[in-house]
């Protein structure tokens, strides 16, 4: 197998049109945060790399429209031309405005988006499923989207790896932002031929094993979220992971940061 290198960005949460921001993000931008341009740095440094794939992990807009993701497409185009792109759908993701906007399809639809990419060659799949489809914080996976990949899993051919992406993690100490895993997701995750499966939410870099599986947790490239006791503090740091798959089919991943630590320009207390 040759070496296969892709990205993976999370929880953006980008905003071309200006349209109006929360209170949150409002505080973000005062403090010097640019999500737009942290995506815009780490495009340029993924070209640099030389990647295979990129993979996103959900909250790609900020209460997205039509035209956020076609320009978030046309950015990505820009710095990374021919380099496939898959998308799982995160809580602040619209639907509709992403499958017009980002995937050109004219029609859209607000149903839960689930998608596969494929490397035949590489002997590599990505499955994206929606956790994110009820728009609240805690993610779940219906049976209709089990049923899908039971099916895509079924059609995998001999000797290839599936790396399974979704938004909300599935680890309980992360409880109760994550996703609680359902037996049946237990079950058809054992039973798969799964390297890897990448998540965000959280904001923050974590890892976990899920049915055996190792869950990459990624930060978010538009701030990160630090937690200390019950006090989440809210800071301009960003990043994404560079993500690489060996000669022997073994995974490195390497976190970077595309933004520094700056001001803490939020706190919560949960």
């Amino acid at each position: 197998m040759e070496r296969f290198r892709f990205g993976h960005v999370s929880d953006m949460h980008l905003m071309f049109s200006g349209q109006p921001a929360s209170e949150v993000t409002k505080k973000l931008m005062a403090a010097g945060g640019d999500s737009t341009g942290a995506y815009r740095r780490t495009l340029e440094e993924l070209a640099a790399e030389g990647i295979d794939a990129l993979i996103m992990t959900g909250d790609l807009c900020h209460e997205g429209s039509e035209d956020d993701y076609a320009a978030l497409r046309e950015m990505t185009e820009k710095y990374l031309p021919g380099v496939p792109v898959l998308a799982a759908m995160g809580n602040h993701d619209v639907r509709d405005a992403f499958r017009k906007g980002f995937l050109g399809d004219r029609y859209g639809g607000d149903h839960p988006y689930c998608d596969v990419m494929e490397f035949p060659d590489k002997g590599i799949r990505f499955i994206a499923i929606d956790s994110a489809w009820e728009k609240g914080l805690n993610g779940s996976i219906g049976d209709d989207q089990l049923d899908w990949l039971e099916g895509v899993i079924a059609s995998a051919q001999p000797g290839t790896e599936d790396i399974l992406m979704f938004h909300h993690p599935v680890c309980p100490m992360l409880v109760p932002f994550g996703m609680e895993m359902s037996p049946r997701m237990e079950r058809i995750i054992r039973g798969g031929r799964f390297a890897a499966l990448f998540s965000g939410h959280v904001h923050r870099i974590c890892t976990s094993f899920a049915a055996g599986v190792l869950n990459i947790i990624g930060q978010s490239l538009a701030f990160d979220i630090e937690v200390s006791g019950r006090s989440c503090h809210y800071t301009t740091r960003g990043g994404y992971n560079m993500c690489e798959v060996d000669s022997e089919g073994e995974l490195f991943i390497d976190s970077r940061i595309i933004s520094p630590k700056g001001e803490i320009f939020h706190k919560k207390i949960f």
